[in-house]
């Protein structure tokens, strides 16, 4: 055994350290700071002018700009597992925070700041706030241990009713101070007890479990309502809490384990058919969610069987949950052409979709062929909209296309291709206003329009004329497949994105409607170096009257096709007899 040469000690790996450079929009802590003192210098009352560091007031700011970032990161790193039970839109303001809030600005954003009735306090609340806290008299310092030691959240409020208290705070504005000076204490016993309280919550959900057999209807789902009174109830003892704040902290593990529940069935919520709802419903419901939650826990779904947008939003029209699911894509606004065709890729044989202006040879918004009445007639200056979707597979016949296409505009639009008049009515004619912002959006399949080729192509003496003629002819052929260069990029995502799936388009292939550039295919023809030129150039789509020559610069393509090389064969071949330019 031969030996092992000694080693030394392993040079490790040096990672320089690097600034962070934040990418538009997000910006880094110092910036949010200074963008929020620039906004307070600009529309702070005249009488704050200590802007420095020191200052009580920037510290507040501060500790704002922290909890921006905080969201931030929060947001960032979360991947909506338990969405849409996340942010509970549903819920009303009394049920979703346990507190007030601090006043922001102005009560009356219509007061008019130079009115002389109207004190500092009026002007800038948060600013007045802030300064009665750092003031000594009143300073929280003094205040905090005071509301601490309050037996109740009306006490509190009591005490700053008195002096020095009740000058320095006005009545609108003490239950927010009272809930800053309890804020550090809830949060802390939130922490620290977060154990204390799951098993509560624990227990009187297996007590209730329990007692469900003895019950009048044994399965009828959990009254979550009631077990969570019970453990708010358990908790009262324990915690050096108000009762609302108890309250709340069982809430809060409640909308944990909400979450924690739809994360492990999201599986069996994503995979609901109309079919299997029933029994999803009832196994969320066994598992610990309430009605409201069963109900929004389904929308997890990509296609939630029997969801209506409108199941999904209040009665102005305001969404649920956050952020809204696909299916309310038909009525969010703004909802753009580029929307529509997303919503068309989601078909699952769709392969490429675009939304072009005009009303195009296909399937009009009401489920009827283009021309056959006068309202939906095909004309390319119409104020509509066509989307002209590729087939995964060839459709020979006219009601198989017809049929596609109305799935195609269910998907993306609605039920009006198959249903296009409510049978509620009997007053609505084909001019009426439609679900989608009254837009007319109809659909067109890709078709393929044969191009004619016509010209001379110079080559040397001795190649194969045949050769060369096919040899353009693949050219060709390859490039009205491939596409233009400029189309190969993916279209990068933009800032702010609607909440609809994406559904991006493939990068390869012509899109519909662009013209052919003469020179493009004079670039293509020649990349065979047996090809020295190419003369009398001319083209045009099948069925035109006449060819455009290639001084005219491109050849115009119909909005709904892309272009393919017809099978006539319009080339010919001359041979140069010298090698000077002129004769290409």
């Amino acid at each position: 055994m031969s030996a092992q040469p000694a080693t030394g000690p392993s040079t490790p790996q040096v990672t320089p350290i690097t600034r962070f450079v934040p990418v538009a929009p997000d910006a880094d802590w110092e910036t949010v700071r200074a963008r929020m003192v620039d906004h307070l210098t600009a529309t702070a009352t005249p009488a704050w002018t200590d802007h420095n560091a020191a200052d009580p007031g920037i510290t507040l700011l501060e500790v704002l700009a922290y909890g921006l970032a905080d969201l931030h990161y929060r947001t960032a790193e979360r991947h909506l597992d338990g969405w849409p039970l996340e942010v509970r839109a549903w819920d009303a303001d009394a049920g979703r925070h346990w507190h007030a809030t601090l006043p922001a600005g102005r009560w009356d954003p219509e007061a008019d700041p130079s009115d002389p009735a109207l004190t500092p306090a009026d002007l800038a609340p948060l600013s007045a706030v802030a300064d009665a806290l750092a003031s000594p008299a009143t300073s929280a310092t003094v205040l905090e241990p005071l509301v601490r030691a309050s037996r109740s959240r009306a006490d509190a409020v009591a005490l700053l009713s008195t002096e020095p208290w009740a000058s320095a705070f006005r009545p609108g504005d003490r239950p927010a101070v009272v809930a800053l000076m309890r804020t550090r204490l809830v949060r802390q016993v939130a922490q620290e007890q977060a154990g204390v309280v799951a098993t509560a919550v624990a227990s009187a959900h297996a007590a209730a479990a329990a007692a469900a057999p003895r019950r009048s209807d044994p399965d009828a789902p959990l009254d979550v309502g009631a077990i969570d009174v019970a453990a708010a109830a358990e908790l009262a003892w324990s915690l050096p809490l108000w009762d609302e704040e108890v309250v709340a902290l069982v809430r809060r593990e409640r909308r944990r384990l909400s979450r924690e529940v739809l994360s492990g069935h999201l599986d069996a919520v994503r995979t609901t058919t109309s079919d299997t709802l029933a029994a999803t419903r009832a196994a969320l419901a066994l598992a610990g969610l309430d009605t409201d939650e069963t109900t929004y826990a389904v929308a997890a779904a990509p296609q939630a069987a029997g969801l209506l947008p409108e199941d999904l939003e209040d009665e102005q029209g305001r969404s649920l949950v956050w952020p809204p699911h696909p299916v309310q894509a038909l009525t969010c606004e703004p909802v753009t052409a580029d929307d529509y065709a997303r919503r068309a890729r989601s078909h699952p044989d769709v392969v490429r979709a675009w939304t072009v202006t005009g009303r195009l040879p296909g399937i009009a918004w009401n489920g009827l062929p283009t021309d056959a009445i006068p309202s939906v007639a095909v004309d390319e200056h119409a104020v509509a909209l066509t989307l002209v979707v590729e087939s995964r597979t060839e459709l020979t016949t006219a009601p198989r296309r017809a049929a596609f296409l109305r799935d195609v505009l269910t998907t993306a639009v609605g039920p009006e291709a198959g249903a296009p008049f409510p049978d509620w009515r009997d007053d609505v004619d084909d001019l009426e206003p439609r679900r989608v912002i009254c837009d007319e959006v109809g659909a067109s399949l890709l078709e393929r329009a044969p191009v004619l080729v016509q010209a001379t192509l110079v080559s040397e003496v001795g190649a194969d004329r045949e050769a060369v003629i096919e040899d353009a002819r693949a050219r060709v052929v390859a490039f009205f497949e491939r596409g233009r260069p400029e189309t190969f990029a993916p279209t990068p995502a933009p800032l702010v994105d609607g909440p609809w799936p994406r559904h991006d388009q493939p990068t390869l292939g012509w899109v519909p409607g662009a013209s052919v550039r003469f020179t493009e295919v004079v670039e293509a023809i020649v990349g065979n170096p047996l090809v020295r030129g190419v003369e009398d150039l001319a083209m045009k789509v099948d069925g035109d009257p006449d060819f455009i020559p290639a001084s005219h610069g491109y050849l115009p393509i119909p909005s709904n096709a892309v272009p393919r090389l017809a099978d006539a064969r319009c080339i010919r071949v001359r041979f140069s007899l010298t090698s000077r330019c002129g004769d290409a």
